[in-house]
């Protein structure tokens, strides 16, 4: 971390937020910087994969009762002690300075693999911090609860940052404009494989955040500015797909609509805004495979569900291309599956979610209003 920040102070300079990245040295994209991202980011991901209390189970010899009774307390001081490391990262200043680093991206980077690849690991980075933040202070597990305490200060930098700028510099990426000058923008129709890359990591890291603070992550993609950026990245990412098959980040694609819309009636509004076809049209048009196979279906249903819920125009727009009803047997199916109704009980604490975890319909579409949304999607509307 210290080497890393080290190199970062190099070649991005201090600097108030109203010009930050402007003055960033492009030398920064070079290798070493770019190989301290990546390592940093697989220890982060070792760290959430063998966490003391974590899920994974390596093969260890039986242990006796005793043993047992100490193994909690080791738990904790690997939590505390990563608690540590997050703040140590912020505070040193890491999330500012990877700020300058995607601020000073104003266009393409088809043409330039090292920065496409330094792009990809610094957002790797931030989604790696974010699932292990979430891993080690999100204790009740449900990502709609309201206690959210993170004392290490990560979710703080990245709402003072906007995302730490990974926004903007995706939607540079992508339109080869600026979000204050949406204008000039011209959404295409592929990218090339690095862009993908940038953009399946860039969209990991969003929906890391929104699961660690999703009112954060409503609020800062919401934001005047941003939320049309959004709306723009994630109507040419479908498009994208739509064209060449890339299963990984569409499913990114979805999610993330899914953590902007639920339970927020203004991010609603936006998915359904815009050109057509707008960005829930566009959902609503996938592949009938998305329809009709189960583990596809996961992946898209809580999405249109969290997009339409208790939103009269969108649930309009979303019975011109479907059967409601197939949303309201969705979650009855979930409802009568063992183990939901007390599904909160038997999750233990602190338990990191793995990508099937974050599929679950638990994890994108609050519990409490299951029925209601049920009832909701039954309703015949009068057109």
């Amino acid at each position: 971390m210290d080497l890393l920040i080290h190199q970062l102070t190099v070649y991005v300079p201090d600097e108030n937020n109203a010009i930050l990245g402007r003055n960033t040295n492009k030398q920064v994209f070079e290798g070493l910087t770019t190989g301290l991202l990546k390592v940093s980011a697989v220890v982060f991901g070792c760290l959430i994969a063998n966490r003391p209390d974590g899920t994974s189970r390596p093969a260890t010899p039986k242990i006796s009762t005793q043993e047992m009774k100490n193994k909690p307390a080791q738990g904790d001081a690997f939590n505390s002690r990563v608690q540590d490391l997050i703040s140590y990262v912020v505070n040193i200043g890491l999330i500012n300075k990877l700020c300058g680093c995607f601020l000073s991206v104003q266009g393409p980077v088809d043409e330039n693999p090292k920065m496409a690849t330094f792009l990809q690991h610094a957002t790797g980075l931030l989604h790696a911090v974010c699932t292990l933040c979430f891993a080690v202070t999100r204790r009740s597990y449900s990502i709609f609860d309201n206690n959210r305490q993170d004392p290490t200060g990560l979710t703080a930098a990245l709402q003072a940052t906007d995302l730490a700028g990974v926004l903007h510099m995706l939607y540079c990426v992508l339109f080869h404009g600026t979000v204050s000058d949406p204008g000039t923008a011209s959404p295409k129709e592929s990218y090339a494989q690095n862009t993908v890359q940038v953009a399946i990591q860039s969209l990991r890291f969003f929906n890391s955040f929104a699961a660690l603070d999703l009112p954060a992550f409503q609020s800062i993609v919401g934001a005047e500015g941003l939320s049309l950026a959004f709306r723009h990245i994630a109507s040419s990412l479908l498009g994208h797909c739509s064209q060449v098959s890339c299963e990984s980040l569409l499913h990114e694609v979805i999610i993330c609509v899914g953590y902007f819309t639920v339970n927020h009636p203004d991010n609603q509004v936006i998915v359904q805004s815009g050109r057509h076809p707008t960005v829930l049209q566009k959902l609503c048009q996938l592949p009938f495979q998305y329809f009709s196979d189960p583990r596809l279906i996961k992946v898209l249903f809580p999405s249109l569900i969290a997009a339409c819920y208790n939103n009269r125009q969108n649930k309009i727009i979303l019975e011109q291309e479907m059967s409601c009803v197939l949303l309201a047997t969705f979650i009855q199916d979930f409802a009568q599956a063992p183990g939901q109704a007390d599904n909160q009980s038997y999750q233990p604490k602190g338990k990191c979610l793995g990508s099937q975890d974050s599929l679950e319909l638990a994890n994108r579409f609050p519990q409490q209003a299951w029925e209601e949304a049920r009832q909701f999607f039954l309703k015949k509307e009068k057109k």
